[in-house]
């Protein structure tokens, strides 16, 4: 495989590169006017703050750093002044047993340039991985007392100074202080995220596949369905978003698996792909398509190479594109119109970080210029314009 060195970055027609920064790797990229906020996947990078009102020369705000060693705080979203990162054991930095750094930090950034810190809360275990967040409530996923896996607890957070936690919601096989029977695949069994849409909540279930969740009673929610896929998906599921209109005449919803860096049992399976939905009753999912990028798609490829998909922009807007992260074969633009049948409309497929041998494209955004923005897990931020 080719190195960094002398690897250029590929795209299809219609795609036009406007800037590459060579930032620390990047888990999750929030755009909210004129800012870009991105949390690093590891530290000492916490949160980096841009000014991206040149998308050719972005610039540095500010840098939170991680509160200590332990900890990451590679998710970061944003409402008004208001910025939440989580709080999570960060990989490899030492025994989980002993964190006591997990769940989520509160920042007022109405100067940019130095985010203040409003509240810590804490939850349980491991920490907050994924969350959403409205200007009324955090809706995380973290680990939490007497559960086994990630479940999600959502939190009031009007008086950002005083957040107040006004329900949980988990699966069965889950909570196993209260006697539920421990559920065989353990802590696979878990929330990886879940997404609002209305009066309900989907939910990437990482081994378990994905949940719908009535939150028409936030204090109460109340489980709609739960899809398991048949045989087992060789990947775990990551993210469940509803599209906010019909399409067809239908509700959709869309879905991406997270390939993991290492397969296993799993190596010559099909790579983790991106899926459709028929959400009209959201008590009966129904699986409309599957579309897998070949690795013929991408410069990398082969035997230990993480190559498929990740992430996706967590909105749908009117012209039904989808813009999806997948590790090696870079970010990948699907056009849904026909959700029975996807599309892909253009990729581009960025250079990997310094020292790398693949990008690992990992977490995607858009301006409200229709600027697309996406980072790279390892190293890296690319921005690209499209001309469809």
């Amino acid at each position: 495989m080719p190195d960094d060195q002398n690897f250029a970055p590929v795209s299809s027609g219609g795609i036009k590169h406007l800037c590459r920064l060579e930032t620390a790797g990047g888990g999750q990229i929030t755009i909210d006017g004129r800012h870009a906020y991105i949390g690093h996947q590891n530290g000492p990078e916490g949160t980096t703050i841009l000014d991206i009102s040149d998308p050719r020369e972005p610039r540095t705000l500010s840098v939170t750093m991680v509160p200590d060693p332990t900890t990451h705080t590679h998710k970061v979203r944003v409402v008004g002044d208001i910025m939440i990162v989580n709080c999570e054991h960060q990989p490899g930095s030492g025994r989980r047993a002993d964190f006591q750094g997990g769940g989520f930090r509160i920042y007022d950034v109405k100067d940019r340039t130095n985010p203040r810190l409003i509240k810590f809360v804490k939850t349980h275990g491991k920490g907050v991985h994924r969350f959403d967040l409205d200007e009324t409530y955090v809706y995380v996923s973290t680990e939490a007392e007497g559960f086994v896996g990630n479940i999600l607890e959502t939190y009031d957070i009007r008086d950002p100074a005083r957040p107040a936690k006004v329900s949980q919601w988990w699966l069965p096989g889950q909570n196993v202080a209260a006697g539920e029977e421990p559920h065989p695949k353990k802590t696979e069994h878990r929330l990886h995220h879940a997404l609002r849409c209305g009066d309900e909540m989907y939910a990437g279930y990482w081994g378990s596949g994905l949940a719908i969740v009535d939150v028409s009673d936030i204090a109460r929610p109340r489980t709609l369905s739960h899809y398991q896929y048949d045989p087992p998906s060789p990947e775990p599921t990551h993210t469940f978003l509803k599209v906010p209109f019909r399409i067809g005449g239908r509700s959709i919803a869309v879905s991406t698996e997270e390939e993991r860096t290492k397969r296993g049992p799993d190596e010559g399976k099909p790579h983790a792909p991106f899926r459709t939905w028929d959400v009209s009753d959201p008590k009966k999912p129904r699986l409309l398509s599957s579309f897998h990028v070949p690795e013929t798609g991408a410069p990398h490829a082969g035997p230990g190479v993480r190559f498929g998909a990740h992430q996706l922009r967590e909105k749908v807007d009117a012209d039904c594109l989808c813009y999806v992260t997948w590790f090696a074969a870079g970010l990948r633009i699907l056009d849904i119109g026909d959700p029975d049948a996807p599309v892909e409309r253009g990729f581009f497929i960025p250079r990997p970080g310094a020292g790398k041998t693949q990008p690992y494209t990992n977490d995607v955004s858009r301006d409200s210029r229709g600027l697309i923005w996406f980072t790279d897990k390892a190293r890296g931020l690319d921005v690209i314009e499209c001309a469809f």
